[in-house]
């Protein structure tokens, strides 16, 4: 978001208030002038006084359009903060629940690696079992091929040869099944540790990627706090000059009621010292008589002096009174 900037709304109004301060210096020096028609001297400053306050208010309502954005601004920036700040919370859950579920996984893992090992040493027994086996199976080959021998005799072959091979080929098959069922246990433990350290990495890396959102979030917050700060200074300038403003306006519309009250009550005799005292307030306003100036532009600080000194050779007149010809 781009955000307004202190020169912005000065220049904005710099030339709608240079425009009024012109009018009131040709007022001002219309007072300095020998006026033969005071009806016609009335009209003129009537005149000035209201091309014045509109050019003011020109001024007045840029500044009222400036404060709308920087109020609209201020309380975007408040949503994305405020956005930001619960997507923050949220996603520092999901990084305390990816943990839980990390180390879930890791406890699992370290439980599949005891199984593991277990079935390793099972393997090793059904191994070692089908070695004895056929160790077995070789020490009695000799005793087998008297079997066999004995098995040709009448009467023998069915008592004795089919029981003693069956009994050895049983035990060695018996171990073999062994040492597949073990091997079976240890490929299984081994997909299940294979399976819990993929889940772990993937885990860890989401983790990663979450933490990395977070720290770049817990960064942007301070960084729209600034903004928000930044556009609460602009809003109070931009609040005071426009309530210095408005103080012109009121000035100008107590201006416009005397010069009215001189045409309609007076025979159309504006007298000076009653217009000359709210010229100055007003050139003191803009200028920066009590407070920071209005506008520091130095073409509306020349045009300010010049009615200074106007005011000041009208107050300094004899009488203070618009000058005639008889």
């Amino acid at each position: 978001m781009t955000l307004l900037q202190d020169e912005n709304y000065n220049l904005s109004i710099k030339d709608p208030l240079g425009a009024g301060m012109q009018e009131l210096v040709l007022l001002a020096g219309l007072l300095l002038l020998p006026q033969p028609n005071k009806e016609e001297a009335c009209a003129k400053i009537r005149d000035h006084v209201s091309k014045a306050f509109h050019h003011f208010s020109e001024a007045e309502q840029e500044l009222e359009s400036r404060l709308c954005l920087v109020n609209s601004q201020s309380e975007g920036l408040i949503a994305v903060k405020k956005l930001v700040q619960d997507e923050l919370q949220e996603k520092k859950g999901n990084v305390a629940n990816l943990r839980t579920q990390i180390a879930t996984l890791k406890e699992a893992e370290k439980k599949s690696q005891e199984m593991l090992e277990a079935a390793k040493s099972h393997v090793e027994c059904a191994r070692e079992q089908l070695k004895l086996a056929h160790e077995e199976v070789a020490k009695n080959r000799f005793a087998r091929e008297i079997s066999i021998r004995l098995m040709a005799l009448p009467g023998l072959r069915a008592l004795i040869g089919v029981g003693m091979v069956a009994g050895y080929q049983a035990a060695l098959k018996s171990a073999e099944n062994l040492v597949a069922e073990a091997q079976g246990e240890v490929d299984k433990c081994m997909a299940e540790m294979t399976g819990y350290r993929d889940e772990i990495a993937h885990f860890s890396q989401k983790e990663q990627e979450v933490q990395a959102d977070i720290d770049s979030m817990e960064q942007r917050i301070p960084q729209i706090q600034a903004q928000c700060d930044e556009l609460l200074a602009l809003q109070g300038k931009v609040t005071q000059l426009q309530s210095q403003i408005r103080k012109c306006l009121s000035l100008l519309d107590l201006l416009a009621g005397k010069v009215h009250a001189a045409m309609v009550m007076s025979s159309h005799t504006c007298d000076p010292e009653s217009l000359v005292d709210i010229l100055e307030e007003i050139a003191g306003e803009v200028g920066g008589k009590d407070e920071a100036a209005i506008q520091p532009d130095q073409e509306i600080q020349a045009l300010v002096l010049e009615l200074n000194k106007v005011v000041q050779s009208l107050a300094a007149r004899p009488g203070n009174s618009i000058p005639s010809d008889h």
